[in-house]
């Protein structure tokens, strides 16, 4: 387990804060919504979805995570700029989660930043995701959104290597760097994503956590959930049968490894992951206070929550 070397840096986003050393405070799980497959959703393109079971969901969400101490974040995914608006209104007039903006296209994150700036919801609003590749027209619209929050994929085609993650957050060469341009962008709450691609990958991502977190002590997390639903759709029906532990075997390892926040997948395991992330954390907790000096900045924490 881990004491990290820098000083580590605390972000508030909504009425959650996020950061820290391992045991201050409790790692932050993210739920996809209306994500493609999910068999609510009837028109992806409209943004058209059986409202009920939706709901039922993400209060199932809420209340594990009150129950837990364990922070809850709605990811909402989208495919097209009208549908991302219905979403954003629906889970804002229905929760009070932090909203993720996930669009899979830039013309659809735009149109999420522009509903977060209709309804005032800049400070529960995180951009999912800030990439190299990002262009101008994009970063000019996280600004006029006044979004000040965002997730930054440390993706470095030139180098796969867990530092190679850290680099691109620095850049080099021609390659400006993600850090400055998410300051171009007007973000100054940095979460960083350290990338999974494959299930074996999380060994890479996870020790990039290690890396940014010792070097630079911004928030990093990763989303196992990348790897683990591609592993289970080439599995036989024997390994399938054991999604559910695997998938959180991997979001332990990434916990245990670090990580401030996780992007689980479809929400629709949310009964499986914050129990086990809740569990986790009272371990890592209880090894920081008795072996290194480090408490809980919260009473909210599951170490208090659920022992």
């Amino acid at each position: 387990m881990l004491k990290f070397e820098s000083i580590q840096r605390t972000f508030r986003i909504g009425n959650t804060r996020v950061g820290g050393q391992p045991g201050e405070l409790p790692i932050v799980l993210a739920g996809n919504i209306f994500y493609q497959g999910m068999p609510e959703v009837t028109d992806h393109k409209a943004g058209v979805f059986d409202q009920k079971p939706v709901l039922k969901w993400i209060e199932t969400a809420g209340k594990l995570s009150e129950k837990t101490g364990v922070p809850h974040f709605l990811d909402v995914m989208a495919m097209y700029p009208k549908a991302m608006k219905r979403y954003v209104r629906f889970v804002a007039e229905r929760s009070d989660s932090v909203i993720l903006i996930g669009g899979t296209n830039p013309d659809t994150r735009i149109a999420g930043l522009e509903m977060v700036s209709e309804l005032g919801l800049q400070k529960r609003t995180i951009l999912n995701a800030i990439s190299p590749q990002i262009s101008k027209r994009e970063i000019e619209a996280i600004s006029d959104s006044k979004v000040t929050t965002a997730i930054l994929i440390a993706y470095n085609d030139m180098d796969f290597s867990p530092q190679g993650r850290v680099t691109i957050l620095n850049g080099f060469d021609r390659q400006v760097g993600l850090l400055k341009i998410a300051e171009m962008a007007g973000i100054r709450n940095v979460l960083v994503d350290t990338v999974v691609f494959d299930v074996p990958s999380v060994a890479y991502a996870v020790e990039a956590i290690r890396l940014v977190k010792n070097e630079l002590g911004y928030p990093s997390g990763c989303s196992p959930a990348n790897a683990t639903y591609d592993w289970k759709r080439q599995q036989d029906a024997m390994l399938k049968d054991s999604f559910a532990a695997y998938n959180a075997s991997a979001n332990t390892i990434a916990q245990f490894g670090g990580a401030d926040f996780l992007i689980y997948g479809p929400i629709k395991q949310v009964r499986n992951i914050i129990p086990t992330c809740a569990m986790n954390d009272a371990v890592i907790a209880y090894h920081a206070i008795k072996l290194l000096g480090v408490k809980p900045l919260t009473s909210n924490h599951p170490l208090y929550k659920i022992f």
